[in-house]
């Protein structure tokens, strides 16, 4: 036995122990005679303890039992419903850069943002593809920083994807056009 698992023990055991000290309280206070006392004032005393003198002023007062209720039937919380389960359309787009952009002269670095639409859930993640191949490991994050992109014409797409595989949705292809200088032989 390690010792998370034996102070785990011990906590449950003093939790269990405090329960059933608690109990015991609640029935001796349940048992115990009450006595109703009126005092030369008028003034009314309730106690535990009989009066030792004026035994007729003393009337033994008993408890009816506590007022219980049944409580209330909790229905079970279901969770949300998932985009798929309520057949919200998914749109993936890719926002930057806008098809159609050219990258200016320069070492082929440019970012792609992407806007989906309903928000990505625990199982699902994004993968970016250019000219047809996928551009590093799925990701949760709507952002890519390409850097060094051969100069000429590019196809990018984006996928959404379930842990599982399964293809959700895939953006509309967005064409790029990277420009760079040639080294001169």
């Amino acid at each position: 036995m390690n010792e998370g698992h034996r102070r785990r023990s011990v906590y449950d055991s003093a939790r269990r122990l405090t329960a059933v000290l608690w109990a015991l309280c609640a029935v001796a206070a349940v048992a115990t005679p009450v006595y109703k006392i009126t005092d030369e004032n008028g003034n009314v005393v309730f106690t535990d303890q009989p009066p030792a003198v004026d035994a007729e002023s003393a009337k033994q007062h008993t408890i009816s039992p506590l007022n219980t209720a049944e409580p209330l039937a909790i229905k079970p919380v279901e969770p949300a419903p998932t985009a798929a389960a309520v057949n919200i359309p998914f749109e993936t787009q890719i926002e930057q850069p806008a098809d159609g952009s050219t990258i200016p002269m320069g070492p082929g670095n440019f970012s792609v943002s992407v806007l989906i639409s309903p928000p990505l859930t625990d199982a699902e993640h994004l993968q970016l593809e250019i000219d047809g191949a996928p551009y590093g490991p799925p990701q949760r994050q709507h952002q890519w920083s390409l850097s060094n992109i051969y100069r000429g014409e590019h196809q990018l797409r984006v996928h959404r994807l379930h842990s599982s595989g399964a293809q959700m949705d895939v953006s509309d292809t967005s064409t790029v056009f990277v420009l760079r200088p040639s080294v001169a032989r």
